[in-house]
């Protein structure tokens, strides 16, 4: 099986809240779906017309199948990041009848999600680190009331934000979110 995304597959917003001496982390989900390639060795028999890929969220109970014709690639798509999936193949013959289930493959969708941690706040500022998926740019944003979002730094994964005037401001709102390219 061939596992594929890029960092333009998904969006997912985090938010971090400084207010004085309290923090707060919210998590804004922003639904993003991702597809993924399979590929399988062709059936041997000559009466194979097509292939149906059969998958879902638990091991050997597929709740969902696509008919993909007489190729042995296939891309599905609408699956969601952070969810494990479960494929099998099978192949179709000229009467319509199914072979049994292919070998079991699974994949993890993986997730773009921004992640906030709070270093503290110091003489030189208040700093958080933000992570998500290595070699993908996510956007910091500042706001004072949650309407009015201004950029204040873009950067590649992993990196640490550090704000020198946020101790000058009696509440200051940061949040990150992934940039597609």
């Amino acid at each position: 099986m061939d596992k594929t995304f890029s960092c333009q597959s998904t969006l997912k917003v985090f938010v971090l809240i400084s207010c004085g001496l309290w923090l707060v982390l919210s998590q804004f989900a922003v639904l993003a779906v991702q597809n993924v390639v399979l590929a399988w060795m062709p059936s041997g028999s000559t009466n194979v017309v097509g292939y149906k890929i059969y998958y879902g969220t638990a091991s050997q109970n597929y709740g969902n199948s696509v008919a993909v014709g007489n190729t042995n690639v296939a891309t599905i798509s609408g699956l969601v990041e952070g969810t494990t999936y479960y494929f099998a193949a099978i192949a179709v013959d000229t009467a319509g009848e199914e072979s049994p289930f292919s070998n079991e493959a699974v994949y993890e969708v993986p997730s773009f999600a921004a992640t906030l941690a709070v270093l503290g706040e110091s003489s030189g500022g208040f700093s958080f680190s933000v992570s998500g998926i290595s070699g993908c740019e996510y956007v910091v944003e500042s706001s004072t009331d949650l309407m009015n979002w201004i950029p204040v730094q873009t950067n590649t994964a992993p990196f640490t934000f550090t704000d020198p005037s946020a101790a000058e401001t009696p509440r200051c709102i940061y949040r990150a979110y992934y940039l597609p390219p």
